[in-house]
């Protein structure tokens, strides 16, 4: 009986864990341009306010991260131990956490020379409940206009085919609205002003069969 016991707190223990493990939410562009710059985001929930938390996301190599910053950690971007690890392309960001929902970004330059195809990021991270894995892939491809795909820094103005304006309300179909709501005003009128007549022959009625 004392077995089950101790065994019964103990799997309440790990499910009390798993229930707080962090969780974590890449951002990032699904393809992109040889010679592009990129944005990373981790949205990171679940994290115990004052405690340890670290991620450590792997890029392809020679695909430049740049630019980092942590919104939610003690000390502001002073309080964050960063580190990298070139050889294996290896960014890292360790913090005791301000809030549950902390926030690292980071910009990642996508090499000149970057041929197309898909390129795979890899991210760690782990608090005091355990570890997990955020996995990411990116596309590299040449965005010429007249591809069907609105992307990068097309725009209706620049690439009209690949983004198309979108159609507005035509005016007649605004005056054929107008013109319908006054046919229906015009419709209660008449039908208020026959009410009326009805009345006015019926009040006629009446009294003349009173005399």
């Amino acid at each position: 009986m004392k077995k089950i016991t101790l065994l019964l707190a103990f799997a309440v223990l790990i499910l009390s864990t798993s229930a707080f493990a962090a969780s974590v939410s890449r951002g990032m562009p699904n393809r992109v341009s040889a010679g592009e710059d990129i944005q990373m985001t981790f949205s990171v929930s679940g994290v115990t306010v004052g405690e340890l938390f670290t991620l450590e996301d792997q890029a392809p190599q020679g695909w430049r991260v740049d630019a980092w910053d942590v919104s939610g950690a003690k000390g502001g971007r002073g309080g964050v131990d960063y580190r990298f690890v070139a050889a294996e392309n290896r960014h890292g960001f360790s913090f005791a956490a301000e809030t549950a929902s902390p926030t690292i970004s980071f910009t990642v330059k996508v090499p000149t020379t970057a041929a197309n195809g898909d390129y795979n990021f890899d991210a760690v991270y782990f608090d005091s409940s355990g570890q997990s894995r955020s996995q990411g892939t990116v596309t590299v491809r040449t965005i010429t206009c007249g591809d069907g795909v609105c992307e990068g820094g097309e725009n209706s103005d620049s690439c009209l085919a690949d983004c198309p304006v979108k159609e507005e309300e035509a005016p007649g179909g605004v005056a054929e609205e107008a013109a319908g709501e006054g046919a229906s005003g015009l419709t209660s009128v008449i039908i208020l002003v026959v009410v009326v007549i009805l009345l006015a022959v019926a009040f006629l009625i009446y009294k003349k069969r009173e005399k």
